[in-house]
This record gives structure tokens, sequence and C-alpha cells, in this order.
């Protein structure tokens, strides 16, 4: 299941995008951002740089959203039900 969500979705990602990646660590994005800021400061320019809290970020999503996007990546609809369950299962086992 999961490797077959992988190839649905990976063929639609730009390259740029390295979260949940097979070989993309976050030691190697933490090198790239090291490797930019040094080349800023090297060359006297402005560098901004924003960061998000994705914990608050991923807890907001739309469940009905995300499944639609999940259509659109290809992915079946077995596995977009199966995820939809597991969702049902932590909202009720949240208010109870």
């Amino acid at each position: 299941m999961l490797k077959q969500m992988k190839d649905s979705v990976n063929v639609q990602l730009r390259d740029q995008q390295v979260s949940f990646r097979m070989d993309r660590s976050c030691t190697n994005q933490i090198t790239t951002l090291r490797i930019i800021v040094e080349q800023s400061i090297r060359w006297d320019s402005s560098l901004y740089i924003n960061f998000i809290y994705y914990e608050k970020a991923f807890a907001s999503v739309d469940k009905r959203n995300l499944r639609n996007l999940l259509r659109h990546y290809g992915v079946l609809e077995k596995i977009i039900n199966i995820i939809r369950k597991s969702h049902d299962g932590v909202n009720k086992n949240t208010f109870t």
C-alpha cells in the first residue's frame, strides 16, 4: 500500500520537495541550509529564511481536501478509504 502511494505521488512532486522521500534526509537539508547561509554572508547579501511549525500545519489539514488531493495524485480509492477509516477512528477515540 505504501509503495503504491509513494509511486503515485513521487512522479507528481517537484525535485525540491524532500520531506518523507527516499534518499533525502534531514541532514542533507541542514547542510544545504548551512551552505546557503555561508554564501549569503560571504557575498554580503540579504537572506530571509522562514520555518514552519509542521505539527500545527498538519493538524489543521481538512481531511476531505486531503482525500481529494490523494485522488488527484492517482492514489487508489481502496487506500484512500483505509486512510479515511483511520482518521475516523482517531476522531472517535479523541472525543470519547
